[in-house]
């Protein structure tokens, strides 16, 4: 009897409107299922290829027995891994992507463009020509001194063998690189300059929690020796600099192309590509131009107005915590230029500027910085940043969920001082969750105030204002990626946590300063400037990095294009091209990243109309990870259905079967 009743409760169950439901979901697809598992076995000899190659990279996605050792760089190294390569490409040309779930065909072209990455890599000869693939040990190093791992003796033991791997660094180094690019070789031996300086933090770091005085005598020696080979790196790039320099570091349309497509997954064509690029700087320009108005102050006011009044930061003075209307009173009360708007009426062009030339800047970088000189009078003063942007952002995540603007999350921030070789060339740094870590952590690193009291107060000044603040917040905070990872985390896959593409992520950063903006966030004037500002530096360098790259420019042509034609310090300038070089495409995908998120939005609103949710759209982005842009469309339709159907599977499943 009792097998009976168990046979007829399969067979109700089978035939409930929850088993139905479930085709709708597409679970009962024996094909892919059996597909999505091809792929899944793929990615893993991918993944095994990594491991065994490049540790270095094995590292960021997770795999912590990778931790103790360096990338070998060598032409043996190249050969051996396109061979492994090779092999997982067979394999995934036997997996039929039209077999597919939908998220796994978004990971299918992912892979499929790693893959291509690789091969394309590989085959530059790198380990001759690519002095910055050299200089990158120096960050696999301090990759380990921020990362969070359960076992701390584990962590020491792992960072101890990659410093002494460093002197092995050296000797590959001096034996294979022979003609670099000079400017790649100049940017290389910046590195090894900022390495060195900095690198007794890391034998201290270990040091501080040996277990004897033999061991840390040992890491002392190893940490000599270690030092020593960073110096000879130095000596080493310093020395072919000199001796190349007419070469050439530029990628070409053909490799900037392709570059383009497989890593960043833009797969506009390059003259149209260009054009947006072209049109969104002239758009930027314009925006400036408009925001630098408020500040247009006819000269006796100028003359008149030669003292600010104290701008304040967040934090100062709070007594009970700081809230997110602090900032805004703070910001916006303090740095009113002048009391009487109409007596700020903006200077009336002269008449002989009305013929201007058509393409001669709308506004100049230098213009920008007159009016920061005037407001920021070295009133900004030190305080605990970390601590006070801490609770701004949690407070921030508040005001955003009982805005409807974010899903409810709870999210705890954590913001760490920036380790030494970092803080030489960058205020602050995000750093997601390493892949698959056993222990996943989000941790925001921060650029403090340091060296002598002129110095400081340089730092205070440009990184530490209100409205930079603010837009740090907005970008890397909450809505920010630190948000964004910390929401997404849980639900990710292992794929997507290990094999993320830039452009989404790098478009959110952008995406969540305008949309801060748009909830009443950045508002006043003066934080309304400095986001038309960060669009226009923006702009600047996603269009250089497109006519540089496909040889549009040469290096002297976009050093003048923003120094001369649009007014960059040379500071900037400078700043501007080494991350052009460095990272040929990755400011191109800042704009083609936000321009898809913001037309997504804008075509759910029009088509959802009343019943279109902020914070439920925000939701389902973020849950998506980081995805090529054209796939974008395709997944999100994907999540509405799966919503759909789970709730018609809800409410038409009897309660005792829920």
């Amino acid at each position: 009897m009792k097998k009976l009743l168990c046979v007829l409760l399969s067979a109700l169950l089978f035939l409930s409107p929850a088993a139905e439901a479930a085709s709708f979901s597409g679970f009962d697809n024996i094909d892919a299922i059996m597909e999505d598992n091809a792929l899944t076995e793929v990615s893993n000899r991918y993944s095994a290829m990594q491991l065994s190659f490049f540790p270095e990279y094995a590292t960021r996605i997770g795999f912590e027995s990778a931790d103790n050792k360096l990338d070998r760089r060598d032409a043996e190294r190249d050969a051996q891994a396109l061979r492994a390569l090779a092999i997982v490409e067979e394999s995934l040309g036997e997996v039929r992507q039209k077999n597919l779930s939908e998220p796994k065909q978004t990971d299918y072209d992912v892979l499929q463009g790693r893959l291509a990455m690789d091969r394309w890599n590989l085959e530059r000869n790198r380990t001759a020509l690519d002095p910055l693939l050299y200089s990158q040990a120096f960050s696999s190093v301090y990759d380990l001194t921020m990362k969070t791992l359960n076992y701390q003796d584990l962590q020491d033991r792992d960072l101890a063998a990659r410093m002494r791997a460093l002197t092995g660094v050296a000797e590959q180094a001096q034996e294979n690189l022979t003609t670099p690019p000079a400017f790649l070789t100049q940017l290389a031996m910046e590195d090894a300059y900022y390495a060195y300086l900095a690198f007794d933090a890391v034998p201290q770091y270990l040091t501080a929690r040996a277990q004897d005085d033999v061991s840390r005598a040992q890491l002392r020696a190893d940490a000599r020796a270690s030092k020593e080979a960073v110096r000879k790196m130095f000596e080493l790039f310093k020395s072919l600099a000199q001796e190349n320099a007419q070469q050439d570091f530029r990628l070409g349309e053909e490799d900037y192309e392709f570059l383009l497509k497989n890593y960043y997954f833009i797969d506009q064509k390059p003259k149209k590509l260009g054009k947006m690029l072209t049109e969104n700087f002239r758009t930027a320009q314009a925006n400036l131009a408009k925001a630098l108005e408020m500040f247009a102050l006819p000269v006796a006011a100028q003359e008149a107005q030669t003292v600010m009044e104290n701008i304040q930061v967040p934090g100062e003075e709070a007594t009970e915590g700081v809230t997110v209307s602090f900032i805004d009173a703070a910001n916006g009360e303090a740095v009113e230029p002048v009391a009487n708007a109409e007596e700020a009426q903006p200077a009336q062009p002269e008449k002989k500027n009305k013929k201007k030339d058509k393409n001669a800047p709308l506004v100049r970088a230098d213009e920008f910085y007159s009016v920061t000189q005037r407001l920021l009078m070295n009133n900004i003063r030190e305080q605990d940043f970390i601590k006070t942007l801490s609770e701004e952002a949690t407070n921030l995540a508040k005001f955003f969920a009982q805005d409807d603007t974010l899903p409810t999350s709870d999210v705890n921030f954590v913001i760490y001082k920036m380790p030494d070789y970092y803080a030489y060339t960058r205020a602050y740094m995000f750093l997601p969750p390493f892949g698959t870590q056993t222990n996943p952590t989000n941790d925001l690193f921060l650029r403090l105030p340091s060296g002598n009291e002129l110095t400081k107060q340089e730092m205070l000044n440009r990184d530490f204002n209100g409205p930079t603040l603010k837009l740090l917040l907005a970008g890397q905070l909450v809505p920010g990626l630190y948000y964004r990872s910390a929401y997404n985390g849980k639900t990710l896959s292992s794929f997507r946590k290990m094999y993320p593409v830039p452009t989404l992520r790098n478009g959110w950063e952008v995406y969540a300063q305008h949309l801060a903006s748009e909830r009443g966030y950045i508002i006043t004037d003066e934080e309304l400037l400095y986001l038309a500002w960060a669009d226009y530096v923006r702009a600047a360098q996603a269009l250089v990095d497109f006519k540089l790259h496909t040889q549009e420019f040469t290096y002297n042509e976009a050093y003048q294009f923003l120094t001369q034609e649009n007014g960059f310090n040379e500071q900037q300038a400078q700043s501007m091209l080494k991350d052009v070089a460095r990272q040929p495409g990755e400011a191109v995908s800042y704009i083609y990243g936000y321009n898809a998120l913001k037309n997504l939005r804008a075509k759910y609103q029009k088509k959802q109309g009343k019943k279109f949710s902020l914070a439920d759209f925000h939701a389902k982005v973020m849950a998506l990870g980081d995805i090529p842009p054209y796939r974008l469309e395709a997944e999100m339709e994907n999540a509405y259905k799966m919503e759909k159907d789970n709730l018609t599977q809800a409410l038409n499943t009897p309660f005792y079967l829920n």
